[in-house]
């Protein structure tokens, strides 16, 4: 199977303290990988880390260049004036890329379509829902094409049926080769995947996978 994420060893501190402390693990092609865990246990500072936005104070971290993150609805800037199609247009750019293309556009529509926010393109973003901000940018992350998906909390403020419909694109994601790591405290989630993996965490180290 083709490598998509591989962490060994990985220390974060803040200070003399230990958010994580020796985390390993590895994420292949197709690959579900659910972290659990208390709040304050570590989850969410592991999940930055691998996306980079965290550095490790030891141990290596390797990913594919095709990553995409999705953060906590919580650390979204809601009143940055923009409109929601926008924003999941920008999940198709690159360092060094100016413009948008028409097949860039056709992928930022079928990923709103996916998610059931279509018709919420125009809207501006301070204008939304928490459930239609989420679905909003998991349709940024999506539309990338990732080879490599955090998301981290990404059922918080979705309904059932919001719920349902994110599954069935992790799942359509999975079956095309993405390697999806997730972070949730809901343990309920994990039943819309039932073939993940789970890794519980305490105290910043793994304590059953």
């Amino acid at each position: 199977m083709t490598e998509r994420l591989r962490l060994t060893n990985a220390v974060i501190k803040y200070g003399d303290s230990a958010a994580v402390n020796d985390v390993s693990l590895t994420a292949n092609a197709g690959d579900m990988i659910f972290i659990t865990g208390a709040n304050g246990s570590g989850k969410s500072t592991l999940i930055k880390a691998i996306a980079g936005l965290l550095p490790l104070s030891s141990g290596t971290v390797e990913r594919t260049a095709r990553m995409s993150y999705v953060p906590q609805y919580e650390e979204a800037d809601r009143d940055f004036p923009a409109r929601a199609g926008e924003i999941v247009l920008t999940g198709t750019q690159h360092p060094g890329k100016l413009f948008c293309t028409r097949s860039d556009r056709e992928r930022a529509d079928s990923a709103m379509k996916a998610l059931g926010v279509y018709e919420l393109a125009g809207n501006q973003i301070s204008s939304l829902s928490g459930g239609q901000m989420r679905r909003i940018m998991l349709a940024r992350a999506i539309c990338g094409k990732p080879e490599l998906l955090l998301l981290d909390e990404p059922c918080a403020g979705l309904d059932a049926h919001s719920h349902e419909i994110l599954f069935g694109v992790l799942r359509n994601m999975l079956a095309g080769g993405c390697a999806v790591v997730m972070v949730t405290h809901d343990i309920s989630d994990i039943d819309g995947i039932p073939e993940g993996r789970i890794i519980r965490i305490s105290a910043g180290r793994i304590i059953r996978q």
